[in-house]
């Protein structure tokens, strides 16, 4: 028991120098946590934008171009410049997930647990979260289509004649 009493000590702590932190930004900056979630938020959305936008290129290109060659130098790039704009999803996604944390313990007086109690009195509950969708599983599911296009193609499994 003491295990347990020493880590929610440790996290009562956490929340305090949160808050400690918010007071201060609140007060002498013009900068605070919601401000960097809503910088983070919008980052990682114009991000995955960027990501479709370059994904849907590539596509577009292999599928307009004619010879072997063409079509694995178009999905050897379109997986390297997938993974390097996954890459920067990622960085956004986990600092967006560690602000959200942040925000969720600052108390029952801020935005999301007054927000989090009204979705509840109306009987609305997520079944799951978009936000790993978007950092993580619809890049990787990008990324592994070239990846298996490129195998396909070397082999033969994939020919256009």
């Amino acid at each position: 028991m003491s295990k347990f009493k020493a880590l929610m000590e440790n996290e009562i702590r956490k929340i305090r120098k949160i808050r400690k932190a918010y007071k201060y930004q609140k007060e002498k900056l013009d900068w605070t946590f919601y401000s960097e979630r809503e910088f983070i938020e919008n980052l990682l959305s114009t991000r995955f934008n960027y990501l479709l936008i370059v994904y849907s290129l590539f596509i577009t290109a292999f599928a307009n171009i004619n010879g072997t060659n063409g079509r694995l130098f178009i999905l050897t790039t379109g997986a390297l410049i997938t993974t390097l704009i996954w890459i920067t999803i990622y960085r956004a996604y986990v600092k967006l997930m560690i602000y959200l944390k942040i925000l969720h313990n600052m108390g029952s007086k801020h935005v999301f647990p007054i927000a989090e109690k009204e979705v509840e009195k109306k009987g609305v509950f997520a079944l799951f979260g978009v936000n790993p969708f978007i950092g993580i599983y619809i890049p990787f599911v990008f990324v592994l289509s070239f990846i298996l296009a490129i195998i396909f193609v070397l082999t033969g499994r994939l020919s256009f004649e």
